[in-house]
């Protein structure tokens, strides 16, 4: 074989490993040009074999046709490669499914090609299986359906062969025809049966699972149809070849009352359009879409944007747009079949009806949570905007941020252009709904709102505006102007009479303290407060007092934990008894986490649970947030994962989607903890999309971290490690090895599982360095010494060795006789008499052999001792040392776990066979 024919041949078998898509079409293509410019006809042929079926899989199946061509005749002369004789007989499925998606096709020739393929498939001696099977999909692609269901039951009275499709693909093609006609019983009859088995086709299980979820809905099988939307659509949501997929997925959700998640799916795939693999698919997401996004616009939201490539666009409008390219596309392909049966079901899909009003995808997480709050009539208002605005400033003091801005709405509707003192109001109103998110915005507008109130000669309000704004100046990092007014306006409170003004003036000098970072003055103003409260009388104020003292309390030292905690619990007490159970719910956290900070773990779980009467539902979140992580810290993983639920619902219906994702990676870690990667992997998704919109790549790191392991856990490995890049170089950035090391020991294992030899042993010096910097040289011997190996495999001897002699010398710093210790010294000689042996140096294999066998026999880890001796027994024999190998391989006998029924059945044939040959001298 010429040098460059066998170069090229390398890299063409080197480019079926590469994941399907534009990848491996350009590395194919690259060969491919090579190869007829300097390569053998026996290549020229097989590159175009091998690129045939890249382009059917990998997108762009339009390019397809070129090459089959090509490949035929010269088959057909008699030049072709017989080792691809399948391969191109493979090859007339492709290419009768892609001419029925390409309108420009005339409909004769793939008729032609029909009967070609048969005849063919005859000579050849092949069931016509598939012959049936793709008659049937060209018949019911133009509407013949007497002809559609004819080659069905020759289809299916046919037996299976070589040239059928495989166990998954073949049921998910007959589920399209029965469901087409509305047999959904017969299809899932015929598909069901094959999800529970092993499936070797890249297609599988998402596509069988996809072409089931309108049955399983029609028959009432809702929980199925669930969970093979979620488990489908994760493995080709980044998948750009599988876009008409995705529009099944999208009709699902439109269907089944989940066009709000249709629209995150629409809004994610949308760029995709631009690139779809065919016109069929085209179409098929265009009218998808547009039903979505008519259900959206039936639901009230026709006005709001739709993010797309280049911009926004209204739902309406996009409705509209993708609505006529459907037809459009439609038009084109009746055209060409001389019937209406495309336009007719296009028709079909963009006027359909949903099938139920809801369908929950994700258990309790689509549903508000339940809280103990009855359900309230609609509130009634007063008449006049001074009457409203008091009603959301008292609403405002008890906590209660939803009915204060439900009431400041109404007023803007009554007085939508106040002045004087009502325009400060609501100035200081507006204030106090967006200080928690922009506190120098809200300064500014207490500021004028003061301003406003001195105009209008109300000294306490412009006072008690004026403290606001300095506390917010405190806040924002200027002590010294904030608490220079904080006295200013607690010394004229003092005199004007409003004692609650006065104390509120005093909570806020005290937290102005605090924030200047004088806890002791801070101490010092709360007496005061608490003096001036006694002549007020407010539960309120005393409730709050009690808190704001249980924080400065119980920042003073743990010692002082208990005293905070009684405080805080006294505050909820009063608060409850005021009925102001939002307040409630802020104290009762506060103690709950005090308690669990003083190690009172169960008494602080059932305090908590008091604190889920808040009427907020963020506030709600927090208790349920409190509740989970104590959840877990009491080793309770199942009552975690609904306390998340119940904070994604209670966020979600808030309209705080990022606190709601931030609770989804929690409710992941939770489900991580209980090992359930599916419902891992819902959570850390619907996360991941919104903290990559707010850039929070703390948190990004952590989903992607979580998500990594579900889709390992799910098989989905090629995605997991992609995954995981991300996330090292994010704790690279921040510089924390230990979490970048862990990042890269886990993509180092997972390729390794792929048999990507050479990218795990980067992967796990790569861990090795960043646990080295950690200081952490027990996990990085373990990195080093599996790295030894995966050289090895990688047919790298040279970094092997390399990689050994830095895992034996960390290996010797290690401290302590600790088994774990002991363990990874004995690993480190193991790996290394491996490696050893595969390098012809048998001696030094054999004494780390045995050094290894002993030391984990003297911790207990007798599996691992057994494959010691194994390799033992091996090199003795090599060596001809038979009495020694003997022994060694009786050894291994004994230490071998029972259900290793391989190695066991292997050494005792070797011991056969070593008994048979007698003692030899050492």
């Amino acid at each position: 074989m010429a040098a460059t024919d066998e170069a090229l041949w390398e890299k063409l078998w080197a480019s079926q490993r590469l994941p399907r898509g534009k990848g491996q079409i350009t590395a194919l293509e690259s060969v491919l040009r090579t190869a007829d410019a300097e390569g053998s006809p026996e290549l020229r042929y097989a590159a175009r074999i091998f690129v045939i079926s890249a382009y059917q899989q990998g997108g762009e199946p339009a390019k397809a046709f070129v090459p089959f061509s090509w490949c035929l005749a010269v088959y057909d002369r008699g030049e072709a490669d017989p080792r691809w004789d399948d391969h191109l007989y493979w090859a007339f499925k492709f290419l009768v499914s892609s001419m029925t998606r390409f309108p420009e096709m005339p409909l004769d020739r793939t008729y032609a090609v029909l009967d070609d393929m048969e005849r063919r498939y005859r000579v050849a001696g092949h069931t016509m299986n598939p012959v049936h099977q793709h008659r049937e999909l060209v018949a019911r692609h133009v509407g013949e359906h007497e002809t559609a269901a004819e080659q069905y039951r020759l289809w299916t009275a046919s037996p299976r062969g070589e040239m059928s499709d495989c166990v998954g693909c073949e049921p998910s093609a007959k589920v399209w025809h029965l469901s087409r006609y509305g047999r959904f019983e017969e299809a899932i009859a015929i598909a069901e049966p094959v999800l529970g088995g092993v499936f070797t086709c890249v297609e599988q299980p998402h596509t069988v699972l996809t072409s089931l979820l309108l049955p399983y809905v029609h028959t009432g099988r809702m929980a199925e149809a669930a969970r093979a939307h979620r488990q489908a659509y994760r493995a080709i949501r980044h998948d750009r070849t599988q876009l008409g997929d995705v529009s099944d997925h999208l009709e699902f959700c439109a269907l089944t009352g989940n066009h709000a998640r249709g629209l995150e799916l629409l809004e994610r795939h949308l760029g995709w359009l631009a690139e779809a693999p065919s016109p069929y698919t085209e179409m098929e997401f265009s009218a998808t879409a547009a039903l979505t996004l008519r259900r959206v616009a039936e639901s009230g939201h026709g006005d709001a944007k739709v993010k797309r490539p280049g911009g926004e666009i209204s739902v309406k409008a996009l409705h509209a747009e993708l609505s006529e390219r459907a037809l459009a596309i439609a038009t084109r392909f009746d055209a060409r079949n001389g019937t209406s049966e495309q336009g007719d079901r296009i028709r079909s899909v963009l006027a359909a009806e949903p099938l139920v009003e809801h369908l929950p995808l994700s258990g309790p997480v689509s549903r508000p949570a339940a809280t103990s709050e009855p359900v309230l009539a609609e509130p009634s208002y007063p008449d006049t905007p001074a009457a409203l605005a008091d009603l959301a400033e008292e609403r405002y003091l008890l906590d209660d941020d939803i009915a204060a801005a439900a009431a400041w709405a109404r007023f803007d509707e009554v007085c939508p252009e106040p002045t004087g003192e009502l325009l400060a109001r609501r100035i200081a109103g507006a204030a106090a709904a967006i200080v928690g998110e922009d506190v120098e915005a809200a300064e500014r507008d207490w500021t004028r709102a003061a301003e406003l109130f001195a105009e209008a000669g109300d000294e306490i309000a412009r006072h008690a505006a004026s403290s606001k704004a300095a506390l917010a100046r405190c806040r924002s990092g200027d002590s010294d102007s904030g608490l220079s007014t904080l006295d200013t306006a607690v010394s004229a409170l003092a005199t004007l009479g409003d004692q609650d003004q006065y104390v509120r003036a005093l909570l806020r000098l005290s937290l102005g303290q605090l924030a200047s970072g004088d806890a002791d003055a801070a101490l010092d103003v709360l007496g005061r407060a608490e003096d001036a409260v006694a002549a007020s009388g407010s539960a309120e104020l005393t409730g709050r007092i009690l808190l704001q003292r249980a924080d400065l309390v119980a920042r003073s030292g743990p010692e002082n934990l208990g005293a905070a905690r009684e405080l805080a619990e006294h505050g909820a007490a009063v608060f409850t008894e005021a009925r102001s159970p939002n307040h409630a719910a802020r104290a009762t956290i506060a103690a709950a986490r005090m308690s669990a900070a003083l190690g009172e773990l169960g008494y602080a779980y059932t305090a908590a649970a008091n604190a889920e009467a808040a009427t907020d539902p963020e506030l709600r979140a927090q208790a349920r947030f409190t509740l989970g992580r104590l959840a877990l810290d009491l080793d309770r993983p199942a009552d975690a994962v609904q306390h998340y639920r119940d904070a994604v619902a209670d966020l979600t219906a808030a309209g705080d989607s990022t606190g709601a994702a931030h609770a989804r990676v929690e409710l992941a870690a939770a489900s991580d903890r209980l090992d359930r990667p599916e419902e891992v992997a819902d959570a850390a998704e619907d996360a991941i999309d919104v903290l990559e919109r707010v850039g929070d790549e703390s948190e990004l790191a952590r989903a992607r971290y979580l998500l990594a392991g579900a889709y390992r856990a799910l098989g989905q490995r090629e995605q997991a490690c992609a995954l995981l890049e991300p996330v090292i170089e994010h704790f690279d950035a921040a510089e924390h090895p230990p979490a970048a090391g862990q990042a890269a020991e886990t993509a180092a294992d997972i390729l390794d599982e792929l048999d990507h030899d050479a990218e795990a042993a980067e992967h796990y010096v790569r861990a090795a360095e960043y646990f080295r910097t950690a200081e952490l040289p027990l996990d990085s011997v373990r990195n080093l010494r599996c790295a030894t190996l995966s050289w090895l495999w990688a047919g790298e001897p040279d970094k092997a060795l390399e990689a050994l002699a830095a895992a034996e010398k960390c290996a010797d710093t290690l401290d302590g006789d600790e088994p774990i210790v002991r363990w990874e010294r004995a690993m480190v000689g193991y790996n290394g008499a491996r490696l050893l042996a595969n390098c012809d140096r048998p001696d030094d294999a054999l004494e780390r052999a045995a050094t290894a066998a002993e030391l984990l026999r003297g911790v207990g880890a007798t599996t691992e001792a057994a494959f010691a001796d194994a390799l033992r027994g091996r090199l003795l024999t090599d060596l001809g040392r038979t009495a020694e190998a003997r022994e060694a391989v009786e050894a291994a006998l004994a230490g071998l776990p029972p259900d290793a029924d391989r190695q066991r059945e292997g050494l005792e044939a070797l011991l056969a066979e070593l008994t048979g040959q007698g003692s030899s001298p050492a």
